[in-house]
């Protein structure tokens, strides 16, 4: 491809129309997605379920992550980027449809299995948006556009547990009165929710398979390549120190979203509205630090940034292990802010210098990272049940000075070298 095809396929009319529609997306994707986690309380409620059972949800999630990420690079590697965008939306529109008989039918197997593909629709955009947005266009803004259309994934997030709040009556717990008429409303309720999501992505996927996306400069290598030749993105050390990364970044902003309200009321003694209130503070705020942070990340140097942006949240969650009351409260709460550019930042540090299957195969494996949402909470739980959820929550604090120095250094390391 020539420079002058290059800077066409990148700029221009057909590039901002990719960017609007891919980002998008990434609005879908963190609605859709925030349903599902608000419907784990309900569902096990009204379908009477154990503790154990209630967390073969959050398994189904983060399992298909790991399991779908690998298939997804390499349906980018034989279709395209628009082809996994569309595959993506396929597997969300079948996971959406699966839960009408799920609520017909009142049966958590089916609901899993409606988890579970949503997610793996969910792993196939990410692994295939993530780097698309990354590498359309010059390298030097690379996390500045990711953070951006992150940012709407942020907003997304927010947007979808408040509509939930919206169109679910109050809970009534299982043996009180109108308990059979409230499961009933609620499953209905979430019948029509899905449809609905069913029905919008469906009109998006027709919308991809029609629109021309343009292809990012260097994405189609030449077989036998002396790049390919040389080997992947497996043998740069960036890039392996920005997937560990990634696992602890994304296991800890897991925790921080699912214990924030316990710890807010067991440990600090909150009100349970004020603590639920908070959460959306949280959540806000996680979402204001992305665009607000995205002009810096234009003007400075990416890696500089995340590492103080995740030095910063590291100091917050050290007060909270101090458990300082309201104190401790507003540093969980600040760290967020700390915390919002962590994601799309290491992502696209750790894809920097790639290109073509190099860059889909990375994206891969950087999404399988994301299972690290699953492993970090269940120890960060079991430490907090043996010695108290305040002395669990320093597990944050290694976890984001490891961060820091991926951003101040280890980003760094093999970068450039052929």
């Amino acid at each position: 491809m020539s420079d002058s095809a290059k800077k066409a396929s990148t700029k221009g009319a057909a590039a901002t129309i990719a960017i609007v529609l891919v980002t998008s997306l990434f609005f879908v994707w963190g609605l859709a997605m925030n349903l599902v986690s608000s419907l784990n309380a309900p569902i096990a409620n009204y379908l009477e379920l154990t503790t154990t059972q209630t967390s073969l949800m959050q398994v189904a999630y983060y399992g298909a992550y790991f399991v779908m990420a690998i298939p997804a690079g390499a349906i980018a590697k034989k279709f395209g980027y628009k082809g996994g965008v569309i595959a993506g939306l396929a597997l969300f529109v079948i996971g959406s449809i699966i839960t009408v008989p799920a609520t017909n039918a009142a049966s958590f197997a089916l609901f899993l299995v409606s988890t579970f593909v949503v997610a793996a629709g969910a792993t196939t955009l990410e692994a295939n948006c993530n780097p698309y947005i990354t590498k359309l266009g010059d390298e030097k803004h690379e996390s500045m556009r990711l953070n951006l259309a992150q940012s709407f994934n942020g907003v997304g997030s927010i947007v979808g547990p408040l509509i939930m709040a919206q169109i679910l009556s109050t809970t009534v717990a299982a043996g009180q009165p109108g308990f059979a008429e409230a499961k009933t409303a609620f499953l209905g309720s979430t019948r029509g929710i899905y449809i609905v999501i069913a029905i919008v992505l469906a009109i998006m996927l027709a919308v991809f398979v029609f629109v021309k996306l343009p292809t990012p400069p260097n994405d189609v290598e030449e077989a036998g390549s002396e790049k390919a030749a040389k080997g992947g993105a497996l043998k740069k050390p960036y890039f392996k120190l920005g997937v560990v990364a990634e696992f602890f970044y994304v296991g800890i902003q897991t925790v921080g979203f699912s214990l924030f309200a316990t710890y807010a009321t067991k440990v600090a003694g909150l009100e349970m509205s004020l603590a639920t209130g908070l959460v959306s503070a949280l959540s806000l705020l996680f979402t204001i630090g992305r665009f607000g942070s995205t002009p810096l990340l234009a003007k400075k140097d990416p890696g500089k940034l995340l590492g103080i942006y995740m030095t910063g949240a590291a100091v917050c969650f050290f007060l909270v292990f101090l458990n300082l009351g309201v104190v401790s409260v507003a540093a969980f709460v600040v760290a967020y802010l700390f915390m919002s550019i962590g994601y799309p930042t290491i992502f696209s540090l750790s894809l920097r210098g790639m290109s073509g299957d190099e860059t889909k195969t990375g994206s891969s494996i950087i999404t399988m990272s994301i299972v690290g949402g699953a492993i970090i909470p269940v120890v960060v739980s079991a430490i907090g049940d043996a010695c108290g959820l305040s002395v669990a929550m320093l597990v944050a604090v290694p976890c984001l000075a490891f961060c820091a120095w991926y951003g101040f250094a280890g980003s760094k390391i093999g970068f450039g070298e052929e």
